[in-house]
């Protein structure tokens, strides 16, 4: 069996790059947050530049950095099921992506402004998408394999 890239697969290129930048502008804010509340590196929030910040700093710099921690924590397995599913299903895993996108953009605001307990509404987001994309690349798995 060949596979054949239509150019609706383009749609999971974009929502590649949409997650990609998306992520990289996370590490961004963890930038600008150590700028902020004057966390030099190596220091990940829990070193001796952190010591030094007060309670609601410390926890305001470890959210942001907690938002992009996540996200390199999951990015290599998102993109690899968005371009999976998306060999077979473009459109589909596409849209995918795209509600990755957005639930993780709620993620990121919620978790920023209050904390673990802000995160819950974009989390969920992200995680249905990304369970879709996982179930969508194993059926089309299937459909070549066992189903063939």
């Amino acid at each position: 069996m060949s596979i054949i890239i239509g150019a609706n697969f383009g749609y999971c290129v974009l929502a590649a790059v949409g997650i990609s930048a998306q992520c990289f502008f996370a590490g961004v804010a963890v930038t600008g947050a150590r700028k902020k509340y004057k966390v030099a590196y190596p220091d990940n929030g829990g070193g001796r530049y952190a010591d030094k910040l007060s309670d609601e700093d410390w926890e305001a710099f470890n959210n942001v950095k907690r938002v992009s921690d996540n996200y390199t924590e999951q990015i290599g397995s998102v993109l690899t099921m968005l371009l999976m599913a998306g060999l077979f299903h473009p459109l589909l895993a596409s849209s995918f992506g795209a509600s990755y996108i957005v639930g993780r953009a709620v993620y990121a605001k919620g978790y920023t402004a209050a904390g673990p307990k802000g995160r819950v509404y974009g989390a969920t987001i992200s995680f249905v998408s990304y369970f879709a994309m996982m179930i969508t690349a194993a059926y089309s798995a299937a459909m070549m394999t066992v189903f063939a």
